[in-house]
């Protein structure tokens, strides 16, 4: 007997590897032994060389590089990337003083390009075998981000690039903030893209307004929304006490109802480098 079901495959990608050691432990467990097929890895972390040889005893979870200009030192030198930079040397704190600095005009695509690349370098150096970009709070979206987000994939090689948000639906409705949040990344997505080269490619994803808040109900309802074609669902499960939010997630991608419903859809589980 033949299953006629359309193609459905999904990246379950936890960001924010390297970020500390319980994040990085949580995202290899719900590797383990949920969904998670993903990872990306905070571009500016401590230690590449030391998240490289975790992420040798998961070698069937993708790695992506999760490319940051919100808090940390910048991987690049400073006097390179001045426009990126607080008054501390350091990228500012707070994602609205990035969008702030976008919104005056103040951010140099250049030097965006230049950190971008440098971050992707040392992932790289220390042996990880990148697949996909992706961007610390969504900055992605902003238009000179992305196209610098594009250039640095096309330099090293790098088919994949998250781009793409999911689609309006009653969800949107029935919650006005998460409308509000998910209308204002489709618009951004919808501005960047048109303005992206042919490498504009990448599943459409899932999860950026719950950032944390993700639990069994909302996974399933995200499950019964995809469409042919391919997804990506944005995770962030994490292990201590104080991540409570990603303590939340972990358990959700790791509970048997979730990996149950996505046998029954027939959900092929992937990672982004098997997309393309």
């Amino acid at each position: 007997m033949t299953d006629d079901r359309p193609l459905i495959q999904l990246v379950v990608n936890a960001d924010d590897f390297g970020t500390d050691a319980a994040i990085s432990q949580g995202i290899l467990h719900a590797h383990r032994t949920g969904i998670v097929t993903s990872t990306s890895v905070i571009g500016n972390c401590a230690d590449p060389a030391a998240e490289a040889v975790l992420l040798a005893q998961a070698p069937t979870l993708g790695v992506g590089a999760h490319l940051t200009m919100v808090a940390g030192a910048p991987v690049s030198d400073r006097a390179r990337v001045p426009s990126l930079l607080d008054r501390t040397g350091n990228f500012p704190a707070s994602i609205r003083d990035v969008v702030g600095a976008w919104a005056r005009g103040l951010l140099r695509p250049d030097e965006i390009v230049i950190e971008f690349d440098a971050q992707v370098s040392r992932l790289r150096d220390a042996g990880l075998q990148i697949d996909h970009l992706d961007t610390h709070r969504h900055l992605g979206f902003l238009p000179p981000v992305g196209l610098a987000l594009e250039t640095v994939a096309r330099r090293h090689g790098i088919a994949g690039i998250r781009s793409a948000v999911e689609g309006p639906h009653l969800g949107w409705f029935t919650s006005v903030r998460r409308g509000a949040v998910a209308a204002t990344f489709a618009g951004l997505s919808w501005l960047t893209r048109r303005q992206m080269g042919t490498l504009r490619h990448g599943p459409q994803s899932w999860g950026y307004v719950e950032n944390g808040r993700l639990d069994e109900i909302r996974i399933l309802e995200i499950l019964g929304r995809l469409g042919p074609g391919c997804h990506e669902l944005i995770c962030h499960p994490g292990d201590r006490d104080d991540h409570l939010r990603r303590q939340g997630e972990l358990a959700a991608l790791t509970a048997p109802i979730v990996k149950q419903a996505v046998a029954r859809r027939g959900i092929i589980l992937c990672r982004w480098a098997d997309l393309f």
